[in-house]
C-alpha cells in the first residue's frame, strides 16, 4: 500500500461501533463502519481539491486493508 494512505481504527462519538478511517496525505478520504446490516463505507469530499485522484489499485488496496484491520478489532 502506498505510504500516502494511512488507516486508523477508532471509536468516534457519532458511531456505536468502531470505524476504520482511511486518510490520504493526512486528509480523511473514507471510513468503513460496521452496522447491523454489514459494512458500510462513507466517502469524504476533498477539502483541498475538486476531487480525489489516485491509482485505482492503491485505492482498492487501502479499502481492503481498512476492512481487514476493522474486522480484526471487533
Amino acid at each position: 500500500m502506498s505510504e500516502k494512505f494511512e488507516i486508523e481504527v477508532a471509536s468516534i462519538p457519532s458511531q456505536e461501533n468502531l470505524v476504520s478511517e482511511i486518510f490520504y496525505n493526512g486528509v480523511q478520504w473514507a471510513q468503513i463502519i460496521q452496522e447491523s446490516g454489514g459494512l458500510v463505507i462513507q466517502f469524504y469530499s476533498n477539502p483541498k481539491s475538486e476531487y480525489w485522484e489516485f491509482p485505482l489499485e492503491l485505492a482498492i488496496e487501502a479499502l481492503e486493508n481498512a476492512k481487514k484491520k476493522l474486522l480484526k478489532m471487533v
